[in-house]
């Protein structure tokens, strides 16, 4: 798996040791972004064999527009834990003048809040940039002897202060993958260059970047709290399923539902983005393969409720670090008896298949003779037609050699049963053919002689 992969690779894995002229590059970082709640001690040390060096929490916002610093910060729940800490703020009104004095009081009101903890880090999200902001940020490090990661844009780098900024930290942090207009400002920006193209100017500078991959899903309207999975949208022509959509997908409703707390009804909309473990992945190995600037590690924010059942869930980030999937696992079950044929496509895994109208996939087919199938079972559609040469051919009447009973989304832990397929004969020879669509684009297939 990726992650595994990478640590073998951090370890050396056969390759020759570093000269003492070489400097060795320093380990990269998996950090964790949490929710108000924070997290109890179980919960970080499940965090901690997963891989994950560090937790963020959200603290609120530095004002600095006037002669004194002014900080709202917000109350959190103690992460638990030996797992480090790391708290994330806001600043607004930056402006010219920001002077080490400036930063001193800054310090001081955090230090004020913290009742006598240290945090791991201080990440500050620098929404406007200015003149002068990166002795400000030079000086914050100097007076709270804490390391200071700013939150800098794709399209921030691109201007002399960002690069100004970053120089000062020495290290950053990018948004760079996920949903966007969610926690993290600026994902998605100088789409659709690569990542390497987006952080050019970067490289040469000495600064490290951390990239973080956003994992909130954003719906249209947005739903109050955490989403359901999309399978109940998917299941029963509840929804038809658009690709032309402002987000991923969008689910027009042409029956009654009520999900995700919320009731829905014929002709309603919505519009989905997500992340799932195949997408991620995707990310992380775009991430891996970046040679310059220097990678400092990888945030992931944040981390997903007990409950999340929309995109991807702890249960399954979690198994995902653990070194599991990041592809659903696709079992393919025939039954027979005489000319009657069933299938059963399961996944007892906790990933999921791209939702996709004709992507997914489970096919009955046979030589020679006429295949007869009406019921779906309890996947989506059944259609029949013919796969000679190989190729699927829907309908027809002269030859219909070939059935295919369609899933749009094969869910975590779903099985999906066909209907009856008649076959020609007792004694004719089927082949069961399977082919699964996942979110990167990524197919799967299989086949299956009983």
């Amino acid at each position: 798996m990726l992650l595994l992969a990478a640590v073998a690779a951090g370890c050396g894995g056969g390759r020759a040791q570093p000269s003492f002229h070489e400097v060795a590059r320093a380990p990269r970082r998996l950090v964790m972004w949490l929710e108000s709640e924070g997290i109890d001690a179980g919960s970080a040390g499940m965090l901690q064999l997963a891989g994950v060096d560090e937790v963020v929490q959200r603290r609120g916002v530095i004002d600095v527009a006037g002669q004194a610093p002014v900080l709202r910060l917000d109350p959190v729940s103690k992460a638990e834990g030996a797992i480090p800490v790391g708290i994330a703020l806001e600043v607004r009104g930056a402006r010219p003048g920001l002077d080490r004095a400036m930063a001193d009081a800054v310090w001081r009101g955090i230090e004020s809040e913290l009742d006598g903890a240290i945090p791991a880090e201080l990440i500050l999200d620098l929404p406007h940039l200015t003149e002068g902001l990166d002795q400000f940020v030079a000086d914050l490090v100097e007076v709270s002897g804490l390391v200071v990661t700013p939150v800098l844009s794709f399209e921030q780098l691109q201007e002399e202060y960002g690069i100004k900024v970053a120089r000062a930290a020495r290290t950053c942090l990018v948004p760079a993958f996920g949903t966007d207009g969610m926690d993290l400002r600026g994902v998605g920006e100088l789409d659709p260059l690569p990542l390497e193209k987006k952080l050019a100017p970067l490289v040469g500078t000495g600064v490290r970047v951390r990239l973080a991959i956003v994992l909130r899903p954003r719906t249209e309207p947005p739903l109050h709290g955490p989403g359901e999975d999309l399978n109940p949208l998917t299941e029963g022509m509840t929804t038809t399923v658009s690709t032309s959509s402002t987000l991923d997908r969008t689910f027009i409703f042409e029956k009654e539902l009520t999900w995700s707390g919320r009731s829905w009804g014929p002709g309603d909309r919505l519009a989905v983005r997500w992340m799932d473990a195949n997408r991620l992945n995707a990310a992380l190995q775009e991430i891996h393969r970046l040679t310059l600037p220097e990678v400092a590690g990888w945030d992931l924010v944040p981390l997903p409720d007990q409950t999340e059942g929309l995109g991807l869930g702890r249960d399954a980030l979690l198994r995902y670090l653990g070194g599991e999937g990041p592809e659903p696992e696709v079992q393919v079950q025939v039954t027979r008896e005489g000319r009657s044929l069933r299938v059963i496509l399961s996944n007892p895994s906790p990933f999921s298949t791209a939702v996709s109208s004709f992507g997914n996939w489970v096919q009955v087919s046979v030589d020679t003779g006429r295949l007869v199938a009406d019921d779906p079972g309890t996947f989506d559609r059944v259609a029949v037609g013919s796969a000679q040469g190989g190729r699927w051919r829907q309908g027809g009447v002269d030859a219909v050699d070939a059935v295919r009973f369609n899933e749009i989304y094969l869910a975590p832990g779903e099985t999906v049963t066909s209907g009856v397929v008649r076959m020609p004969t007792n004694r004719s020879a089927a082949v069961v053919r399977w082919h699964m669509m996942l979110s990167d684009g990524t197919e799967l297939s299989g086949q299956v002689e009983p």
